[in-house]
């Protein structure tokens, strides 16, 4: 079928990283804020207070091997569920307990069948929202059982109101304020609040004739009554008395001003860094209702070398090559990605995830300096079309090129697995956390394992045949029934785009 000459073609990356808290990605976060982060590959311990998803939770587990996890659910009956995934998947670094997060974080808090200390905790409470008494039980958990530089990530709903974060900024502010300042706070609001107002004419007409009226009173008044609670304020106070320093936004693309903030309004933004009420700030000018914060336990070891801050990780795309733009557009700034280094570092991630030295080490790498490519790689991190991971994986199983085989425990489940028209989710001990595949993709990827590149056409047809005259059928191969011909075409058409990207972040491995 010609498959090993079609994958000399550029690869085209077709995955999707499928965890927010990876500790790979909560590490690179805090470290661009000079936190020094812990090597890859050394042991820490995570606990997931609220999980949720527990398969997911599974998934990173097996893409973190020294990682010991620990997943609270809510009940019996959902952590007989979860174990039986666990152990289905092959997954034995990992352990789930029972208990709503008040009687999670006294499990925690006693030690009862658990370590001593942690290095990451995280506690997702936007679906559910603690109460006070549980979020002071949290910090406290947070401050007792973290190891020192130790990373804790909550997540939770800003405030308690649509009008929130306006409403806590109108109340908290004006009452020191003079008419002048009265009058300027309300052009301020305009800027900050232009997504949020977008989407409230009513107030964006009432804003601007208070503004041409120079009446801001008529505009406050609008926020008398009911107080608005910020939550983003009572976690900074929470965190700041319990020993926690605050290292970064969980969604990378928060963390840059120039890249997340409407362009009207960064400069106000970034004029109140220094500001009490910085992050409420924040919140107006991107309108989330939602928030995700690290915090790093205190003592924090910091540095200034960029060598140790973020020589440890390795880089690649989450994009096809092809789709990295010339230039990238966000928040009215234009980023240039056209330089010959661009296309140098571009060309080599599409083969497999690379770190800086890997970079130097390469012929097309040989004469740059390191703190260029470094600044080349958080460049294209910072817009989305790359990630930090853990790297490159050590296989043994080389000798039978044409009969690739999954990686792992977890991954291999999917041979076993009917597949409909759902995305995938595969472990990566390259990426450091899941990665969903397309339903296409996973079709064709279930193949190859069970039959080869040779005989892969053979081992899909069952399965197309399983579908066939089914919406899943008309996604998969878009027609209702399925022939050779149209099974070889799907192969060769994703092998010769995603071969190589499997490979590379260990999905498969040959025989």
């Amino acid at each position: 079928m010609g498959y090993i000459n079609q994958t000399h073609r550029q690869g085209s990356l077709i995955m999707k990283p499928h965890s927010t808290f990876s500790p790979i990605s909560l590490r690179y976060i805090a470290a661009l804020r000079g936190n020094k982060p812990k090597k890859t590959g050394a042991e820490f311990t995570y606990a997931d207070l609220v999980c949720a998803a527990p398969e997911k939770l599974i998934c990173l587990a097996a893409s973190n091997p020294e990682g010991r996890f620990y997943g609270f659910v809510a009940d019996d009956t959902a952590r007989r569920a979860a174990e039986n995934i666990a152990t289905q998947r092959g997954t034995f670094n990992i352990i789930f307990m029972t208990g709503s997060p008040s009687e999670a974080l006294a499990r925690l808090d006693n030690g009862s069948s658990l370590p001593p200390m942690l290095d990451y905790l995280c506690c997702d409470e936007s679906a559910a929202v603690l109460s006070t008494d549980e979020r002071k039980a949290l910090f406290t958990l947070a401050q007792k059982r973290l190891n020192p530089g130790g990373l804790f990530v909550t997540s939770y709903r800003a405030y308690d109101r649509e009008d929130g974060a306006l409403r806590f900024l109108v109340q908290e502010l004006t009452p020191e304020m003079n008419a002048a300042q009265k009058q300027e706070f309300l052009s301020e609001i305009k800027q900050l609040g232009a997504r949020y107002l977008a989407r409230r004419p009513d107030l964006a007409d009432a804003l601007d004739k208070a503004i041409a009226d120079k009446n801001p009173q008529a505009f406050f008044a609008l926020f008398d009554g009911a107080s608005a609670v910020s939550t983003t304020f009572n976690t900074l106070v929470a965190a700041r008395t319990h020993g926690l320093s605050y290292a970064g936004d969980a969604t990378l693309v928060s963390n840059y001003v120039e890249l997340a903030v409407p362009a009207q309004a960064q400069d106000l933004v970034v004029s109140c860094r220094a500001h009490p009420l910085y992050e409420p700030i924040k919140d107006l000018a991107l309108d989330r209702a939602a928030r995700s914060d690290i915090w790093i336990k205190e003592p924090v070891s910091t540095s200034a070398s960029a060598a140790e801050l973020f020589g440890g990780f390795a880089y690649g795309l989450v994009v096809p090559a092809e789709q990295v733009p010339p230039a990238f557009a966000a928040q009215g700034k234009v980023i240039d990605l056209s330089g010959e280094l661009y296309a140098k570092i571009i060309s080599l991630m599409s083969i497999t995830p690379l770190g800086v030295g890997d970079i130097l080490a390469h012929p097309a790498g040989q004469g740059e300096k390191p703190e260029k490519i470094l600044e080349a790689l958080q460049v294209l991190v910072a817009c989305g079309f790359a990630i930090p991971m853990r790297g490159a994986m050590t296989l043994t199983n080389k000798s039978n090129i044409n009969q690739p085989r999954l990686v792992g425990s977890f991954n291999r489940f999917l041979d076993r697995t009917a597949l409909s028209d759902q995305d995938v989710l595969f472990a990566s001990q390259v990426v450091g956390c899941g990665v969903a595949l397309s339903a296409r993709d996973a079709f064709v990827i279930q193949a190859v394992n069970r039959g080869g590149l040779d005989n892969s056409v053979s081992a899909l047809m069952p399965e197309l045949r399983r579908i066939a005259n089914t919406q899943t059928s008309l996604s998969i191969i878009r027609a209702e029934e399925p022939t050779a011909e149209i099974a070889h075409s799907l192969i060769l058409d994703i092998v010769g785009k995603s071969l190589p990207q499997w490979y590379a972040y260990a999905l498969l491995e040959a025989a």
